[in-house]
């Protein structure tokens, strides 16, 4: 992973930006599923400070098309043609009302190509959605020793948007 720091400018303007190539160790019996590596991942914000407690960010991340995928329910069996980048924006607006205290207000959408499900909420803030159907979640079963349903399915292609208000303190 290569990153630039963030640097700031005399307009109070703080430019972010970081590359990434991942790569996921798989027996080549697997490789065709290898969704985890990727040659091309990018991050791009900008934060302007408007006032001395007010400040807008803007952001867009970037995930390439990986090396294989994962089939999903509704995705082609064709391994050669498939899309699963995906684009990510998001703004937010931070407003401190002390040195321990702000509010924020915050938005974010992830586009994804016809063959990705990324989701918002995956890290902890919030539901993930892409993987939510009425289907309950398959488990095993002790009294059948099978495994009941099948859910839940994960769905691509999706377009996924989420807002998030709240207060952080600090102490």
């Amino acid at each position: 992973m290569k990153s630039k720091p963030a640097s700031s400018v005399a307009t109070k303007t703080t430019v972010s930006a970081l590359w990434e190539k991942t790569k996921r160790n798989l027996p080549s019996d697997l490789e065709f599923q290898n969704e985890r590596s990727r040659d091309n991942a990018t991050w791009l914000a900008l934060t302007q400070v408007l006032t001395d407690k007010d400040s807008v960010s803007f952001g867009w991340g970037y995930a390439g098309k990986s090396k294989g995928f994962l089939g999903v329910h509704n995705t082609p069996d064709d391994q050669t043609t498939f899309d699963n980048s995906a684009n990510l924006y998001s703004l937010a607006w931070r407003h401190m009302i002390d040195k321990n205290t702000t509010v924020y207000a915050d938005w974010a959408m992830t586009v994804n190509g016809p063959d990705a499900h990324y989701d918002l909420g995956a890290g902890g803030h919030g539901v993930t959605t892409d993987c939510h159907d009425s289907t309950p979640l398959a488990a095993f079963d002790p009294t059948t020793g099978g495994v009941t349903n099948t859910g839940p399915h994960c769905f691509s292609g999706g377009r996924v948007e989420g807002v998030s208000v709240g207060v952080a303190y600090r102490f």
